[in-house]
């Protein structure tokens, strides 16, 4: 939400509500905290596309993010812990890198 001096947060319920799920698909459901979270407008990328992919400056670094994250949030989840875990870029990411920009 936008708070009145243009500054973004979110409900705490909503938080909770998230580390709730996470919990809920981890082995043996731990209690999960948050430690600091971010937020803003919605990301918009210049040209359009999403942007997905590690950022070849800095190692271990990996973006994500879309107008339509909705949509494409996991089949773009997938496909990038896959590349994460293995190490090999996904072909299905390719026109959509951080490198274009």
């Amino acid at each position: 939400m936008v708070n009145s001096d243009g500054t973004y947060s979110a409900k705490a319920s909503t938080i909770q509500g998230l580390l709730n799920e996470a919990s809920n698909v981890i082995e043996g459901h731990p209690k999960l905290e948050l430690q600091s979270y971010g937020v803003g407008p919605k990301p918009n990328p210049g040209d359009g596309e999403p942007v997905f992919g590690q950022l070849k400056d800095i190692q271990g670094y990996y973006v994500a993010f879309s107008h339509s994250g909705a949509t494409l949030g996991l089949i773009a989840g997938e496909l990038l812990a896959g590349e994460i875990a293995g190490g090999i870029e996904h072909p299905l990411l390719a026109n959509f890198r951080p490198s274009r920009f």
